[in-house]
């Protein structure tokens, strides 16, 4: 099976995990939309490349954004029309597809296009810029791009959140994210699918000779992963509290370091 079929079998298999995910990672959720919320036009033309199940997708419609879907997995695409429907919002499109190759769409369409998810899974570089280059090509002068990256940190971050006392079995994995920057699903290796990792130290070097200017790079959960899970459970006021606190510092050194998600967002020259 390619890495491509690994991707979409996984997320086919773990959409409603994929869908909920992102209330229990609210503070990623938060930061991300607080974020594009700074940055987006009124009433943009937006392309959610590798949307998942549709949550950011869902947001901006019900803001009065115009929004193509596409991800690779069927199941996530039934689920974002699925909870459209629910909630009486119009998706522009909602359909399969590669964020490697956008070949279908026209140059210079879109006023912003994210890709929150297409860069986690691919290992080889060659395709990771062949993501960044279509989603640039489709792009309007002017317009903005979003890319998240896990961090090379994650697996310690997210080892530290869930289980502390399983270092000994989880030991592997997250010297693996931390010095090979890639892991690849295998019947013994249960941990997540094929993925790539970064240092948040080199995303500004990836988008340097892109024709993309850096208006943001942030850690979406803002120092704070650790305790994402636990701060869910205050009552909104506190809880709002902190999301607004993330968002004031999540472009600091602390944030990047202390986020298992990273998020560049550049604004097309010309």
């Amino acid at each position: 099976m390619s890495e491509i079929d690994h991707v979409r079998d996984f997320y086919d298999r773990t959409v409603e995990e994929e869908w909920l995910r992102l209330e229990r990672n609210w503070l990623e959720f938060g930061v991300t939309k607080a974020f594009l919320n700074r940055f987006l036009p009124a009433k943009a033309r937006i392309l959610d490349s590798g949307s998942g199940p549709g949550r950011y997708a869902l947001d901006l419609s019900a803001a009065g954004h115009s929004v193509d879907l596409r991800d690779l997995s069927h199941e996530n695409i039934a689920r974002a029309r699925e909870e459209a429907g629910k909630r009486g919002l119009t998706l522009n499109t909602a359909q399969t597809g590669d964020a490697r190759d956008l070949s279908d769409l026209s140059d210079a369409g879109y006023d912003a296009v994210l890709v929150l998810g297409p860069l986690y899974h691919l290992t080889s570089e060659e395709d990771r810029n062949r993501v960044i280059s279509e989603t640039i090509r489709v792009l309007k002068p002017g317009g903005l791009a979003a890319f998240a990256f896990i961090s090379r940190f994650a697996a310690a971050h997210y080892q530290l959140k869930t289980d502390p006392a399983a270092i000994a079995r989880r030991r592997g994995v997250i010297d693996e994210f931390l010095n090979e920057r890639q892991h690849r699903l295998t019947p013994e290796t249960d941990f997540f699918v094929d993925s790539h990792f970064v240092d948040p130290s080199e995303i500004a070097l990836i988008f340097r000779d892109t024709g993309l200017a850096q208006r943001a790079l942030f850690g979406a959960e803002s120092m704070m992963a650790q305790s994402e899970w636990r701060l869910a459970d205050l009552p909104d006021a506190e809880r709002r509290q902190w999301l607004d606190f993330a968002v004031s510092v999540a472009e600091t050194p602390a944030a990047l370091y202390g986020s298992e998600h990273l998020v560049f967002i550049g604004e097309k020259s010309g």
